[in-house]
């Protein structure tokens, strides 16, 4: 798998983990919303910055992607904080209703 597909798609992947719209995740990460967009359907590279950011925040909240491992798979780990922080988020959009 291509290196700006692996990115592409753990940003997706990560993301959803999160329970994150896009939009939560370009302002989580510092960018636009378009950037995150762009990124993921890969009508632009990622920039190192972004996937520095990205790569934090996921490991921040529990999320563990293996971009250096096997070429050929992508493995993506929601840890047991990274559950309890969707459990919570799903809790909070819950209230919001």
């Amino acid at each position: 798998m291509e290196e700006k597909n692996r990115f592409a798609l753990a940003m997706r992947m990560g993301r959803a983990a999160l329970g994150m719209s896009q939009q939560e995740f370009a302002e989580a990460l510092g960018v636009a919303k378009s950037t995150v967009a762009r990124n993921e359907t890969l009508e632009m590279a990622m920039r190192a910055d972004t996937l520095t950011a990205m790569m934090r925040l996921f490991r921040e909240r529990g999320i563990d992607v293996d971009l250096l491992g096997a070429t050929d798979t992508l493995t993506i780990t929601v840890t047991a904080k990274g559950l309890e922080a969707l459990e919570n988020r799903r809790m909070e959009k819950g209230k919001e209703k």
